[in-house]
């Protein structure tokens, strides 16, 4: 019933999205496409600078569906999602072309839900695509800091830190320029935020509820880019502040699976419900699309293919992504850090828990080996799912330092 009703929930957002008619958003949409066409297809924020490439390929394909949606058939178009293309063009071009000559969608991109146009195209009647961007920086940075507030009053400063170097490392402060990439970060700072409304041992009961709704949201918004931050930063957070309960067996495989429900589930309602509403056998267009993110061809052995998918991830991550010297760095920041827990670790540590916390902060390169066709060539943001093996990192840490022996004998001569 909650899935039932989370999606059909999702899809009315959607609909009536749609409904909203197509004057009420031109300026807007045309002044979001004369400054789209300002810039390169992939900018980068940071000139020279590894990981701060900015996917305006993407957001103008969310731009062009947005604007080409059909008030008359609006189930059947937002299911269709189609846009406006001309090989003549890129695809900024071609959504200004849509928008200011009436070029017609010729385009299908079902295999997608597109559900962040229920949030964009009501906001294109009061702003362009950059009054967007400046108020998701704006959220970004309300909900991150709502959550450091909570945590720090909570004296937790581990998963604080941990989150706030995560977010540094692979530089969140870029994902506000992105449609593509943004909904992921918002979305797990939402989910954390609710984990710290409901941790308690009384509410255990909601979480498969709260992991499946974020699955199927998940999925509902993204553009496959860094959707596992939507399971692994909420579970991490969730694994740490229950750690005193004995359940984080039971919890770690309760919200894993139920968010596989609702992110796998979404997909499959999106594929089913597309086939019954065309009478169409939707599978050519989701199965050749899978073939290709999971084996597409690069001209390497597989082997190489695995471990360059994941090395492209790593390399843009901060330090590693300043070369040599940031290599050097990290691998002595890593060695003083282990070797700190190894000598000042604690006589009682939860060996479960960070049995647990190492599985969380495996997920990203799990989902890189998986899928090492998308990972290989989209590295430049789906590294940002490492956020979460850094946030793993320092709780491991604290974990192992938590309550050293010389700390207590320091207390106990005070």
């Amino acid at each position: 019933m909650v899935f039932a009703g989370t999606v059909l929930l999702l899809l009315t957002l959607l609909c009536m999205a749609a409904k909203i008619p197509r004057e009420a958003i031109r300026p807007h949409s045309l002044e979001s496409a004369e400054y789209m066409c300002e810039g390169d297809l992939y900018a980068k924020m940071v000139k020279n600078t590894l990981g701060t490439e900015i996917d305006h390929y993407a957001d103008s394909i969310l731009l062009n569906i947005a604007w080409n949606y059909e008030r008359e058939y609006t189930l059947r178009s937002v299911l269709l999602s189609a846009y406006y293309y001309s090989p003549e063009y890129d695809e900024n071009v071609n959504y200004l072309l849509s928008v200011r000559e009436g070029g017609k969608a010729n385009q299908q991109y079902l295999r997608y839900w597109h559900g962040s146009i229920a949030i964009v195209r009501p906001l294109l009647i009061l702003m362009s695509v950059r009054g967007i961007y400046i108020l998701n920086a704006i959220l970004l940075f309300v909900l991150f800091a709502a959550i450091m507030v909570i945590l720090i009053r909570k004296h937790e400063p581990a998963p604080a830190l941990g989150l706030l170097l995560g977010s540094i490392f692979t530089r969140w402060y870029v994902a506000p320029l992105a449609l593509e990439y943004i909904w992921m970060c918002l979305l797990s700072l939402v989910s954390c935020l609710v984990i710290l409304s409901f941790h308690t041992k009384a509410k255990q009961r909601w979480y498969g509820y709260l992991f499946m709704i974020v699955g199927i949201t998940a999925n509902y918004l993204d553009f496959l880019t860094t959707e596992t931050l939507t399971l692994t930063l909420p579970l991490l957070l969730l694994l740490w502040l229950e750690r005193k309960n004995g359940e984080s067996l039971r919890t770690t495989l309760k919200a894993t699976l139920m968010w596989g429900i609702g992110y796998i589930g979404m997909w499959i309602a999106k594929w089913l419900l597309t086939a019954l509403v065309f009478g169409e056998d939707v599978r050519p267009y989701v199965t050749e699309h899978i073939a290709e993110r999971l084996g597409g061809d690069v001209g390497v052995s597989l082997p190489l293919y695995l471990i360059m998918a994941v090395y492209r991830n790593i390399a843009c991550t901060f330090p590693f992504s300043l070369g040599i010297p940031g290599v050097i760095a990290a691998v002595i920041i890593l060695f003083v850090a282990v070797a700190l827990g190894i000598i000042y670790r604690c006589e009682n540590i939860d060996k479960k828990l960070i049995i647990l916390i190492i599985m969380a902060g495996a997920v990203p390169f799990v989902r890189y080996l998986v899928l090492h066709n998308h990972s290989y060539v989209h590295y430049f943001f789906t590294y940002r799912a490492l956020a979460a093996t850094v946030l793993a990192f320092v709780l491991i840490l604290a974990e192992l330092l938590g309550s050293r022996p010389w700390r207590k004998r320091h207390a106990g001569e005070d």
